[in-house]
């Protein structure tokens, strides 16, 4: 345009690095799909202001507190309900930095508890984007910060000193499509320098095997329930050989000799709590609503973490999902329906 006034070289400089930032920002993609603007602000700083960390990772405990599988793979979890085990048979990394993947991805079951990987302070606790979900991070001595996606629920507060092996919240699907925890290793919080996770988690998975919630009265075997078919009631339990069948007589929940609980459809096992040969002797359904694998001696071995809804009931249903429901609201379940 005539008499127009050029602006500035510096000025235009500025310009169009600015625009070509706000390009680049647009189309990268990281954490399970989240842009650069959806994810946590504090995951994105400089790394030029990180801070080195002082020494390794002070994880020494499995984040999940159940039997669990590592890692995303067709041969495991093909079937669009992974195999889980205690300590996991198909540890498999699906770490992919390149595919926008900074982490692993830990599968259990809806509601399995959480817990701190090391002794540490609670530095996040909250939705930062669509995608991540409701998340924790963890900052052990060292700096080493550990990020929980995708929970139900959290249960610490930011600032709150943890121990390993402490309750910090429960599993969930929040910001993804499925059940499972997004788990990821950064030096000093920041994300997209994460390290591959998987020795750290394979190493650990047998820690996830010996815990166990604190016992509650120690229940005693009672007679296979009668309250109606595919039921167990608060207060009833099973002793070793005893079951539950669906009200169409295929899916049977079987409390086995050698301590495994196990969901059959005929001869197909189709989940089961991986307690052989820990001295399982009692499934009990207990009125805090609970549903627990105790030894005859009363040690807890394996639950469901449904210990806050006093009432609820477990279901054998037809469709081969077992579900714990609190009145007519289901609050874990073994996601083998639709068989």
């Amino acid at each position: 345009m005539a008499g127009a006034k050029r602006l500035p070289m510096t000025t235009r400089f500025l310009l169009i690095g600015l625009l070509l930032l706000m390009s680049c920002a647009e189309g990268t993609i990281t954490e399970d799909g989240a842009s650069f603007e959806e994810l946590d602000p504090d995951t994105l700083e400089s790394s030029s202001v990180t801070q080195e960390v002082r020494c390794s990772p002070r994880m020494n405990v499995f984040p999940v507190r159940a039997p669990h599988n590592i890692g995303y793979d067709r041969a495991s979890c093909g079937t669009g309900t992974c195999r889980t085990s205690c300590p996991d048979q198909n540890a498999n990394s699906d770490w992919n930095p390149a595919a926008t993947h900074n982490g692993i991805d830990v599968f259990a079951f809806q509601r399995a508890p959480m817990v701190a990987v090391a002794n540490g302070t609670i530095v996040a606790v909250g939705t930062p984007s669509r995608t991540s979900g409701l998340r924790v991070r963890l900052r052990d001595e060292c700096g080493w910060e550990y990020y929980y996606g995708h929970m139900d629920q959290a249960v610490v507060a930011v600032g709150q000193r943890v121990s390993a092996g402490q309750l910090i919240g429960y599993m969930g699907r929040t910001g993804t499509g499925s059940t499972h925890l997004h788990f990821n290793v950064s030096p000093d919080g920041q994300y997209l320098r994460d390290i591959n996770p998987f020795e750290l988690l394979r190493s650990t998975s047998p820690t996830a095997c010996q815990a166990a919630p604190t016992p509650t009265p120690t229940p005693t075997p009672t007679p296979t329930p009668t309250a109606g078919c595919g039921r167990l009631n608060g207060g009833q339990s099973l002793g070793v050989n005893q079951s539950v069948t669906s009200c169409d007589g295929r899916f049977v929940l079987v409390m086995q000799g050698d301590g495994n609980l196990v969901l059959y459809q005929g001869s197909r096992a189709l989940w089961a709590t991986m307690t052989q040969g820990r001295g399982g002797a009692v499934a009990a359904m207990q009125g805090d609503g609970n549903f627990v694998v105790y030894t005859a001696g009363g040690s807890p071995l394996w639950h469901t973490a449904t210990n806050r809804f006093p009432g609820a009931w477990l279901a054998v249903q037809n469709d081969g999902n077992v579900v714990i429901y609190s009145g007519s609201t289901p609050r874990w379940a073994t996601n083998t329906g639709g068989r």
